[in-house]
């Protein structure tokens, strides 16, 4: 596992992993299922070998689950670079109940945040998962700065080549194919669980039409702080 790309759910994780394994041509593993379904979920590798073997078969490993658990992950794969895509957490609110009306069964694992503390709204559990992610990405980055990478979801999502780009460059990659923009403008999330008449990519500020102004609010209160904090830590490749 030379790059681990992770974040919370609907941060921008499968965008920016399939791009970057398309610009370098390295391998990926989109998602694990044992990060999702085991107990253990995406600490699982610690007990079962076989999981800990995938992990070191791929060159860049797709898993929002690993940042729960970003303290073990650098430890037991000292050699490996972190992306962690930060977006606003109304955004991710909006996705992930935009997700919750698919059958999919992944989603249900994606809403279950009462690990995170006791909640009774799904609009809580998104606001106490974002806040333990972001705990878990900053002190990745008091712990080992050189080895964590942070980007903004806003810059992929406006200009995914020059970010992918500029990523590539700032790992150490070796880019195969630069010209990504047809590629870029692709739903790259998970379409399993997104209607087939409605596949277009919502992007940033969804909140502000989506979004009832008192809930937005309030889920700002809760993690507005963590979310701010983790901007001024995000890397811009953009000019």
């Amino acid at each position: 596992m030379q790059i681990l790309v992770t974040g919370l759910h609907r941060s921008g994780t499968s965008a920016t992993s399939r791009l970057l394994a398309t610009m370098t041509h390295l391998s990926l593993l989109d998602d694990p299922q044992w990060a999702i379904f085991q107990p253990q979920m995406a600490k699982a590798y610690r007990q079962v070998s076989q999981y800990h073997q995938e992990l070191t078969q791929f060159d860049i490993v797709k898993c929002p689950r690993m940042g729960e658990c970003l303290d073990c992950i650098l430890e037991d794969f000292p050699q490996t670079q972190v992306v962690f895509l930060v977006r606003d957490p109304r955004d991710v609110y909006c996705s992930i109940a935009e997700a919750q009306r698919s059958s999919d069964s992944t989603v249900t694992t994606m809403a279950d945040n009462q690990r995170f503390g006791p909640h009774e709204y799904l609009w809580q559990g998104v606001a106490l998962a974002f806040q333990a992610y972001a705990q878990q990405a900053l002190q990745a980055l008091n712990r080992a700065p050189g080895r964590l990478t942070l980007l903004n979801y806003v810059e992929i999502y406006q200009h995914p080549q020059q970010t992918l780009q500029g990523l590539c460059h700032h790992l150490g990659l070796t880019i195969h194919i630069s010209n990504i923009a047809s590629l870029a403008g692709q739903q790259l999330g998970p379409t399993r669980n997104k209607r087939q008449s409605d596949l277009s990519i919502k992007g940033a500020n969804r909140w502000q039409q989506e979004l009832d102004p008192v809930e937005a609010d309030d889920i700002f209160e809760l993690c507005g702080d963590d979310f701010k904090t983790l901007l001024t830590h995000c890397r811009k490749f953009s000019s």
